[in-house]
């Protein structure tokens, strides 16, 4: 295979994850389940962004799928946008719900099975090891020490795994002032792991996600990776397609 068809190929089926079953789920008629959104997931009367808004939901709330079937058609979910963030759409399908009193459209990837996080007001949101402890019991802890450098300037990397009975994972990695984390939860879509992602970095003190706004401004696409700061900064929050198709998020702090 040539270079030229080599790269065809490959730029081929990174479109094909992004586009395609990573993005959308299975969702189950008459079975419940929790709006993910931070921002209120919007309940349209029909299915199309131009029909009436019957409601936003808060983060949290249950829903009730009604049909699973109409229509079958792509959304682009539009991440909000600024002068700092690039244009990016999630991929995904409408589903009908009901909630309370309304029923209506919603877009399926704001939708999960999985228990929301612990966001009281005026608090932090929950950190992804006790979160994951909460919904899924403990994990195996393994702790390492590596040594890196050569005397007298040696120094040492910090590896910290947990890994969950259902194949889910936490990966800390901590050196020289640098805290860095990779975390995989098993069943979870990419549109999903966007919105779990946002979730843990979110502020229910101020409304804003935490430590500041910059932090989850989607600022690179690069193949399989979304990244969610400029090169420059310290942090360095990203959402990404493993090789095995294993969709992670993490990030971390240096300084």
């Amino acid at each position: 295979m040539n270079r030229l068809t080599l790269s065809t190929y490959i730029l081929s089926i990174l479109s094909l994850i992004f586009s395609q079953e990573l993005s959308a789920q299975d969702l189950v008629n008459g079975e419940q389940y929790y709006a993910w959104n931070v921002k209120g997931t919007v309940v349209y009367s029909d299915a199309n962004t131009e029909s009436e808004v019957l409601d936003s939901l808060a983060y949290g709330a249950e829903v009730v799928i009604k049909d699973t079937s109409y229509p079958k058609i792509i959304r682009n979910f539009q991440v909000e946008l600024d002068q700092d963030q690039i244009d990016y759409s999630l991929k995904g399908h409408w589903v009908k719900i009901s909630t309370g009193n309304v029923e209506g459209y919603v877009f399926d990837g704001e939708l999960s099975k999985r228990v929301p996080l612990k966001l009281i007001a005026g608090q932090q949101p929950e950190r992804e090891d006790d979160y994951l402890e909460r919904t899924l019991g403990d994990g195996v802890v393994t702790e390492k020490k590596e040594p890196l450098g050569t005397e007298p300037n040696i120094y040492y990397r910090r590896i910290k795994d947990i890994k969950y009975a259902d194949g889910s994972y936490i990966h800390w990695e901590s050196q020289e002032g640098c805290d860095m984390g990779e975390f995989f939860i098993n069943g979870a879509s990419f549109n999903q792991s966007y919105f779990i992602f946002t979730a843990f970095q979110f502020d229910n003190r101020s409304g804003i996600y935490f430590p500041n706004a910059d932090i989850v401004k989607l600022t690179k696409v690069k193949g399989a990776r979304l990244e969610f700061t400029d090169s420059e900064e310290s942090y360095s929050n990203h959402i990404t397609i493993k090789e095995d198709g294993k969709v992670v998020f993490g990030g971390g702090l240096c300084g």
